[in-house]
C-alpha cells in the first residue's frame, strides 16, 4: 500500500499522461478516464498501486471533484480500479495485468473509454465531436431550461386524461411519419401568424427535438467535404450533426448585427449550407440584421445554397418586438426553418418540428420513417389542443413577463455581486446569456469545475467557439430559477471567483 507522498507522486504521474491523452473536446472526466487506463496499460501504474482520493486528485488535476468521481467510477465498472472504503482506490491486480500482456490488433478509434473496431470515418468524426447532453436536474445557473413551476399542468393534465381516457386507441398505433395532421395544422398557423413563416401544414413535419432536425438535414443535404458555413460561436449540436456527416465547418465571426456575411462570403463564397441563429444568437444574443439577412437570402439564391434558421426560443423577446424569421423573407425557398417545443413548455415534451419547401418533403418524410419512425402520437394530440384552445399563447405571455423580470435580478445580482470578474452580454430576449470573464487570462475551464463542486452549472462559453479568437466565459441561465436561487446562487459563485 502506497503512502500519502506516493499517491501525491502518481498524481503528478496523471497530470502527464492527461496532457499527452484526449482531444481537448472531449469531456474532461473522459480524458481523466483515458490518462489512468493509459497509465495502467503502459505500466506507468503498477497493479496495487495506491490512487490519490478524488478530492486530492480533483485538485492536484485542476477539476472538479465531480470529475474526477466520474473517471473512477468508470474505471471501476470496468475492473481497472478497486476501490474499498475507508481504505482507497487502488489498480486492479488481475486484469491490468491480463490486458498488457495481452498482443492484439490495433483499434481504429475509441469513444468514452470504450473501445470500437472498424467504425465508418462518419461513425469516427461523430465518436470524437462526442454526444449532446443536457441538464438533467435543475441547477443554478444551468441555461436553456424553461420554469417549469409555472407550467400550467393541471391544464396539460386534463388534455391528457380526456385523450388517454375517452379518446380512440389511435394514439396506441403506430404514426404518420411526418406527424399529426391536426398539430402539423396547429404549428403552420402559429408560425404564420407569431413568426412570419410562409407555410402550410404540408411543409411542417414533427420530431422529437431540434437535434434530430439538424441530423436529419446533414443526412439529407451534406456530402463529405461540403462547406457549412458555423456562426463563431455557436450552437454545438449543430456542429456536431454537420461535423458527423463529413462536412467543412467554416467559423464564421459575429459581431452585434450577428453573423458577417461579407467574411463568411470571403472565407467560403460556395459553401452548402449556411446554419443561423437570427432570432436571438446563441450564445451571444444579438439579432441578426435585417440587412444581412436579405444578403443571406442574395447569397442561397444565387450560390444554390441553403439556409438553416434554428429558432430555438424566438418566442421571448423582452425589450423590443422581434424580427420576422428569414423563412418569410426568402421567394426562393431555400431555408429550412427549426423550432422546439422544449424551451417554450418542457423538455420531456420531446416535441419540435422542421419546414421544408415543398420538393423535400417526401425525401425528408422518407429519412424520418427510416430514423425513428414517428413522434408519439398522444403527445403531439394533446399539444395540438393546447395550442387550439389558446393554451399555448397564453403561457408564452405570462413567461415573457416572468422570464423578464428573472433576466432583471440576475442581471442586477451579478453586478453587484460578481460584477468586478464577469461582464454579462445583453440579454434582450431568451432563457440565458453569454457571460464574459472580465480577465480573459483565468480559466474558464477551472472555474467551472470550482463552481460544479460548489452546486452551480456554469457552462463553458470557450467550448462553443470553433475558430481562432476564443473567449473564455459562461453560458448562465436564469429563466428557470426563483429570485431567491438567483440570489443564493450568485452567493455561493461571489465565494468561488474570489
Amino acid at each position: 500500500m502506497k503512502s500519502s507522498s506516493g499517491s501525491r507522486a502518481i498524481a503528478g504521474v496523471l497530470l502527464t499522461l492527461l496532457e499527452k491523452n484526449g482531444d481537448a473536446r472531449m469531456a474532461l472526466s473522459t480524458r481523466v478516464y483515458r490518462a489512468i487506463r493509459s497509465g495502467i496499460l503502459d505500466g506507468s501504474l503498477r497493479p496495487g498501486d495506491r490512487l490519490p482520493s478524488t478530492r486530492v486528485l480533483a485538485a492536484d488535476l485542476a477539476v472538479s471533484r465531480s470529475t474526477a468521481e466520474s473517471a473512477y467510477a468508470q474505471l471501476e465498472d470496468e475492473g481497472y480500479l478497486v476501490r474499498q472504503t475507508g481504505s482507497g482506490s487502488f489498480v486492479g491486480t488481475g486484469i491490468a495485468q491480463d490486458v498488457r500482456a495481452r498482443p492484439g490488433k490495433p483499434i481504429r478509434g475509441s469513444y468514452a473509454g470504450t473501445s470500437i473496431p472498424d467504425l465508418s470515418e462518419r461513425g469516427q468524426q461523430i465518436a470524437v465531436m462526442g454526444g449532446c447532453t443536457d441538464a438533467s436536474q435543475l441547477r443554478a445557473f444551468s441555461a436553456g431550461m424553461p420554469a417549469l413551476d409555472s407550467f400550467p399542468i393541471a391544464i396539460w393534465q386534463r388534455l391528457l386524461s380526456r385523450h388517454a381516457r375517452h379518446g380512440s386507441d389511435a394514439w396506441m398505433m403506430y404514426g404518420d411519419p411526418q406527424g399529426s395532421p391536426l398539430l402539423r395544422e396547429s404549428i403552420a398557423q402559429y408560425l404564420s401568424l407569431s413568426r412570419g413563416v410562409d407555410c402550410d401544414a404540408g411543409q411542417v413535419i414533427v420530431l422529437t427535438s431540434s437535434q434530430q432536425a439538424l441530423t436529419l438535414i446533414s443526412m439529407m443535404m451534406l456530402d463529405a467535404g461540403d462547406a457549412v458555413w458555423m456562426e463563431d460561436p455557436g450552437y454545438r449540436g449543430a456542429q456536431t450533426a454537420f461535423a458527423g456527416a463529413g462536412a467543412h465547418l467554416i467559423p464564421v465571426p459575429v459581431d452585434e448585427q450577428g453573423m458577417m456575411i461579407d467574411a463568411a462570403i470571403g472565407m467560403a463564397s460556395h459553401a452548402k449550407l449556411a446554419y443561423v441563429t437570427p432570432s436571438h444568437q446563441y450564445p451571444l444574443g444579438m439579432t441578426l440584421s435585417l440587412p444581412r439577412r436579405l444578403q443571406l437570402i442574395e447569397w442561397a439564391r444565387a450560390t444554390n445554397a441553403w439556409i438553416v434558421e434554428d429558432d430555438y426560443d424566438s418566442e421571448f423577446h423582452y425589450d423590443t418586438r422581434p424580427i420576422a424569421a428569414i423563412h418569410g423573407l426568402d421567394p426562393h425557398q431555400r431555408v429550412l426553418y427549426i423550432g422546439t417545443f422544449s424551451k417554450v413548455l418542457f423538455p420531456g415534451i420531446r416535441l419540435a418540428y422542421l419546414v421544408v419547401p415543398k420538393p423535400l418533403v417526401d425525401p425528408f418524410v422518407m429519412a424520418r420513417s427510416q430514423v425513428d419512425g414517428h413522434t408519439a402520437p398522444l403527445m403531439q394530440t394533446v399539444l395540438a389542443d393546447f395550442i387550439r384552445e389558446g393554451h399555448f399563447m397564453a403561457h408564452v405571455r405570462r413567461m415573457r413577463e416572468l422570464y423578464r423580470a428573472r433576466r432583471d435580478i440576475f442581471m442586477e445580482e451579478l453586478e453587484r455581486q460578481v460584477g468586478e470578474r464577469l461582464q454579462a452580454q445583453p440579454a434582450s430576449g431568451g432563457l440565458q446569456t453569454a457571460c464574459l470573464l472580465r480577465d480573459q487570462r483565468l480559466s474558464d475551464k477551472r472555474i467551472s469545475g470550482m463552481a460544479s463542486d460548489a452546486g452551480i452549472d456554469m457552462p463553458l462559453l470557450s467550448r462553443l467557439y470553433r475558430g481562432a479568437n476564443i473567449r473564455n466565459g459562461f453560458v448562465m441561465g436564469f429563466s428557470a430559477l426563483q429570485p431567491g436561487e438567483i440570489r443564493t446562487g450568485m452567493m455561493r459563485l461571489a465565494k468561488v471567483m474570489g
